[in-house]
């Protein structure tokens, strides 16, 4: 009986609810896990540099990356796979995050599109959740919203959509996708968070078609569909987090019965 006691608390271990990074890449060691022309024509370039590079502080560490586009138009740029597609929705759903440095004193017309995508079931792209950001020819106004599509080019009319942000201050800004099951569909929550957490801004987005997991499976690319700012964007602190699944009611009560039993025969041998 205490072998089935301990066997089930290293059980209760592995089924621990604490979320568990999948995913991380923090450019302290490289680059890994990213992709750009050396390893695919058409993707730009990614480059690995020090805190401090360009007059910009890493968001954590001591080292952070660059990102630039296709030249010259800035047409697809760097991406990820978040350590490899997977078909197979995930239990809880997961997170991915994204850190960017972001400057309203970029030129206008400049930005980038930044795209987290979805796998189907069958293992093919099944849909975008694109952070646009641009700064406005006409305004001059660094603005950032959400949709699904990308025009590669900058999006000039983010300022005129119900929601969006303009982002006043340079600085890192923390860029999530969460993708959720809501009522057997996908919903991805697309949220901007400054430096400390705070959530400046947030797009949902949905589609009833999207079901779980008939149609939709795990994550695809992060992806710089589009990045025409000059000089390339910081990035830094690449991750994908699965969620943590609540351990099951009966679980709990099957534990409490195999201890309950434990500890009487236990007391049986030593009476």
């Amino acid at each position: 009986m205490r072998r089935i006691l301990y066997a089930f608390l290293m059980l209760l271990v592995g089924m621990g609810t604490t979320a568990y990074a999948d995913f991380v890449q923090d450019f302290e060691t490289d680059a890994s896990g990213w992709f750009d022309n050396d390893d695919s024509a058409g993707f730009g370039d990614i480059s690995r540099v020090s805190s401090g590079t360009g007059g910009i502080t890493s968001a954590g560490g001591s080292f952070h990356a660059i990102v630039e586009g296709e030249a010259p138009s800035g047409v697809s740029a760097p991406f990820t796979r978040f350590g490899g597609y997977s078909s197979v929705w995930p239990a809880g759903g997961f997170t991915t995050s994204l850190d960017i440095y972001l400057d309203p004193s970029w030129a206008a017309g400049s930005g980038f599109d930044y795209s987290v995508a979805a796998s189907g079931s069958d293992g093919n792209h099944q849909r975008d959740f694109i952070f646009h950001v641009a700064s406005d020819t006409s305004s001059g106004d660094l603005i950032v919203a959400g949709s699904n599509n990308t025009n590669s080019a900058t999006r000039e009319d983010l300022d005129t959509l119900a929601n969006n942000y303009e982002v006043t201050s340079a600085g890192w800004y923390t860029f999530e996708h969460v993708f959720r099951d809501q009522g057997g569909s996908l919903a991805v929550d697309m949220i901007l968070r400054d430096s400390l957490g705070n959530v400046l801004f947030t797009e949902t987005r949905f589609n009833i078609a999207d079901t779980i997991p008939a149609e939709v499976g795990g994550n695809r690319y992060g992806w710089f569909t589009f990045n025409n700012v000059d000089g390339g964007v910081a990035v830094d602190n690449t991750s994908l987090t699965l969620a943590a699944v609540p351990e099951p009611a009966t679980m709990t009560v099957l534990g409490l019965g195999l201890a309950g039993m434990a500890a009487a025969q236990w007391r049986r041998k030593k009476s």
